[in-house]
């Protein structure tokens, strides 16, 4: 049986990959370096480890057939002003997996992203990572893909302040956490980015896909854009998940921030799925923003209205 091994893999995107893998009959190692994840699947195991510790992801990928690197220091404007972090995990960290594939001349896929041509710290480091890919592609001939994930979405996405603990804001949770309690909707700048927003359980496909490919015939000469093509703005956005959450949630226009680019259009090019993935067989974003929605009304909103119980009037008022 193939084993896999996915750097990354307690994170939102790895978790919905690893059941990707496992229910085609794969077994999966988990290079993480949380320690928070927990898979009650006898085909997962579970290695605690950072990728930039070279020594820790050799010793990884010496107990996997193939591996897809998902690891990384995520933040557009949370890392702009500190920016040396997410450049050592992501550049450093990206280095030692190709590397250590390259030691055991093993297949896999590589993450990259959609906005790669944006001036911020998360796509200049992945971007870097990507051409590294091509080079080991190239230089090393080992057998390495790229998939260029667009703007991700769907059940388990963590949650920024003030309704989470995570330290990136994404852009469903923080709409779907205002949506649910009734309070605005904050979008930064007009509304009027574009963004090509793509359920998990599709990415999660495509990377699947990939591999596959890539173990059968090879690495990839040009990146797989995962995405619908679907132009949709942010403002849209919005008022899909007020509609799917029967929700009176006004919306609120705030300044832009730091490291991001006001009328960006950030689309995939949907022809490089060809003979990988069909995109018109992806979740709708109607579809994906109700189910993804009903998700955060049962396993978030319950906890958060304990803890935020609504005022009650003083008698006598």
């Amino acid at each position: 049986m193939t084993t896999t091994l996915i750097t990354g893999g307690a994170g939102f995107i790895g978790q919905h990959l690893t059941a990707h893998l496992t229910a085609a009959g794969r077994q999966v190692l988990v290079l993480d370096r949380t320690g928070q994840a927990t898979f009650d699947d006898p085909a997962v195991s579970v290695i605690l480890g950072d990728i930039r510790d070279p020594t820790a992801v050799t010793e990884a990928m010496s107990h996997a057939d193939s591996w897809v690197h998902l690891a990384g220091v995520l933040g557009t404007q949370e890392t702009v002003t500190n920016p040396r972090p997410a450049a050592e995990t992501n550049v450093l960290g990206g280095l030692n997996v190709l590397e250590a594939a390259a030691q055991y001349r093993l297949p896999g896929v590589n993450i990259a992203v959609g906005n790669w041509w944006m001036l911020n710290t998360y796509a200049i480091t992945k971007t870097t990572v990507e051409k590294f890919a091509a080079m080991y592609r190239d230089e090393r001939h080992i057998a390495v893909s790229v998939v260029r994930a667009l703007n991700a979405y769907g059940p388990g996405q963590s949650i920024a302040a003030p309704y989470g603990p995570s330290k990136v804001r994404k852009i469903m949770p923080s709409f779907i956490c205002r949506a649910l309690t009734g309070n605005p909707i904050e979008i930064y700048g007009d509304g009027q980015q574009i963004m090509d927003m793509i359920h998990v359980s599709d990415v999660a496909w495509a990377l699947a896909a990939t591999l596959t490919y890539t173990e059968e015939h090879g690495a990839l000469s040009q990146p797989i854009e995962a995405g619908t093509g679907r132009r949709t703005t942010v403002r849209e956005i919005a008022e899909t998940i007020v509609a799917a959450a029967g929700s009176t949630s006004v919306i609120h226009h705030l300044p832009m921030r730091p490291g991001e680019t006001p009328g960006a259009e950030v689309l995939a090019d949907t022809s490089t799925l060809l003979g990988i993935a069909n995109p018109a067989l992806f979740t709708t974003l109607e579809t994906g923003a109700a189910n993804t929605v009903a998700w955060y009304a049962q396993h978030w909103l319950p906890s958060w209205l304990a803890d935020h119980p609504a005022p009650t009037e003083t008698a006598g008022r």
